[in-house]
C-alpha cells in the first residue's frame, strides 16, 4: 500500500532560489539543523516561515514529560487531601523526593 495521495495545498512543489554560503556558514547551519534533531531543509525552512526552528522531542523528552505528569497528579491528590482535612505529611514526602529526582535527571539531561 502506497503513502495517501497529498492535498494540492499541501504539495511541496516550489523552490526557493538557492542561497550561496561559506564552508563555516554551511556548517553553522548544519550544527544547529543537528542540534534540534531537524534535516538542513526542515530547519531553514521552519526558520523562514516562522522565525524560529522548534526542535523535535526526543525519547527522553517523552519520558520526562509522563513523569513530570504523574507526579502532578499525585501533588493535585495530595493537595485535595490536605483541602478536605486528612492528614498527608508522608505521601506529600514521597512526591516531593520523586520531584527532586526527576529535576535532577532533567539538569543532568538538559542543564549547563
Amino acid at each position: 500500500m502506497g503513502r495517501p495521495t497529498k492535498a494540492d495545498a499541501d504539495r511541496r512543489t516550489m523552490q526557493l532560489p538557492p542561497v550561496r554560503v561559506t564552508e563555516a556558514e554551511f556548517a553553522a547551519v548544519s550544527r544547529q539543523a543537528a542540534a534540534a534533531g531537524l534535516s538542513v531543509t526542515d530547519y531553514l525552512r521552519q526558520l523562514t516561515l516562522t522565525g524560529r526552528a522548534v526542535p523535535r522531542r526526543g525519547a527522553v523528552d517523552d519520558r520526562l514529560l509522563v513523569e513530570l505528569n504523574r507526579i502532578g497528579v499525585n501533588l493535585n491528590q495530595v493537595a485535595r487531601s490536605a483541602n478536605a482535612g486528612d492528614p498527608v505529611t508522608a505521601e506529600l514526602g514521597g512526591v516531593i523526593a520523586r520531584l527532586h529526582g526527576v529535576l535532577e535527571q532533567v539538569g543532568a539531561t538538559y542543564g549547563p
